[in-house]
């Protein structure tokens, strides 16, 4: 869970005012611009990073990164007029999600394709964007919740599951199992799975896609002020479909749940920590959600929750990690040895030009970094420990 000050760095807000920041200027032999913190600020290319990434790329600590980031200042500036398609696909695209996506490396592919096409699409696959299909299945493990809740028979389930598409699963046996997980009925277990439901059906309201702009699931439920907040966190190139992670906690209903769970469940408050952190958009929320279950199940219990074993079925939902390492290499290889001059690595691409350059020095660049330093992004594409594997594989 990011923090709200690390929501703020992630949408390329400024630092308060009165907070010291790095200066440094050195001019840039290309056309006389100075090459500093003020410049860069000022620069288009800032705009697909949030303001930490100075004081992390200095020449000590990241020599090369540093070099490549002075680097695409220089295209930026050698450069006479920057096409309004481009500053939109710097603005609205390039800051990629620092958790991870789900979907990689379509959201990769959806950048590459933007940058050939000159034209930005109407969603971008940022924060808060999930496919429809996503949302179904998540929608299957919400009702075996609820059924739970409403102390529904396995064999009841069990039917209304048997009128669906089966997505591919053994419904019965994963209702049972969620059944069997949670274990017997308390009170503050209700709230708790209650809670967790609430937060889920948010999820499938308000992330969007583009055939689903929060105007396709739920519409008979108020959990909410849909609209998100944009003014405050920003909407991550989607405006007008404003960040959504707070608004869904201001709802009193919620509010008096929490209340409950902080007073009666031990670690109550991180409990509600983990369950406001179950983004749709994660690549491995299914996961995360078979922990919570198992967490939830264990209140009241003398016994810690163990290992959790696998039983939503959901290991096609979440990466191989190994398939993503040996694609995101070949990923970085090709943009290299485009920018190199080799245009046939990324015929996609289409003809080059000093615009698109840039552009694709940005995307190689940002990739880089997360791989390097931003831990969640670094899991994903396999250069750090990353827990257990799913058998999602890149395409392309």
């Amino acid at each position: 869970m990011l923090t709200p000050r690390a929501s703020l760095r992630r949408i390329g807000m400024k630092p308060p005012v009165g907070e010291k920041v790095p200066v440094s200027h050195e001019r840039n032999g290309m056309n006389g611009t100075l090459w500093s913190r003020e410049a860069w600020d000022a620069s288009i290319s800032a705009k697909a990073y949030n303001p930490d990434w100075w004081d992390s790329l200095t020449p000590e600590k990241q020599p090369q990164l540093w070099a490549e980031m002075r680097s695409i200042f220089e295209e930026e500036m050698a450069i006479s007029g920057i096409p309004g398609w481009a500053s939109d696909i710097v603005v609205r695209m390039m800051e990629l999600p620092m958790c991870g996506y789900y979907a990689y490396p379509d959201n990769v592919t959806q950048i590459i394709d933007a940058i050939s096409a000159k034209q930005c699409p109407d969603v971008v696959m940022r924060c808060y964007t999930a496919d429809p299909g996503r949302k179904v299945l998540l929608s299957y493990y919400v009702y075996c919740l609820d059924a739970w809740l409403k102390d529904a028979s396995l064999p009841c389930v069990a039917a209304e599951l048997s009128l669906r598409d089966q997505l591919g699963r053994d419904w019965p046996e994963i209702a049972s199992a969620i059944y069997r997980t949670l274990g017997e009925k308390s009170e503050i277990k209700r709230v708790t799975v209650e809670r967790l439901v609430h937060r889920l059906r948010w999820w499938i309201k308000s992330l969007i896609w583009s055939d689903d702009k929060r105007d396709r699931f739920l519409l008979d439920v108020y959990s909410g002020d849909i609209r998100g907040d944009e003014g405050k966190w920003g909407a991550y190139g989607n405006s007008p479909y404003g960040d959504p992670y707070f608004t869904e906690l201001r709802l009193p209903h919620v509010k008096a749940m929490e209340e409950r769970i902080r007073a009666d469940v031990p670690d109550g408050k991180k409990l509600l920590d983990r369950i406001h952190s179950t983004w749709l958009c994660a690549p491995k929320v299914f996961r995360y959600l078979e922990k919570l279950i198992v967490e939830i199940g264990a209140i009241g219990s003398d016994a810690p929750p163990g290992d959790t074993p696998p039983f939503l079925q959901c290991e096609d939902t979440y990466p191989d990690f190994d398939a993503n390492h040996k694609h995101f290499t070949g990923l970085l290889k090709r943009l290299r040895l485009w920018l190199d001059g080799h245009g046939g690595s990324l015929p996609s691409l289409g003809e080059t030009s000093a615009v698109k350059r840039w552009l694709v020095h940005v995307l190689w660049h940002k990739l880089v970094f997360h791989a390097r330093l931003e831990e969640n992004c670094a899991k994903l594409v396999g250069e750090r420990p990353h827990g257990k594997s799913g058998s999602r594989r890149p395409n392309g």
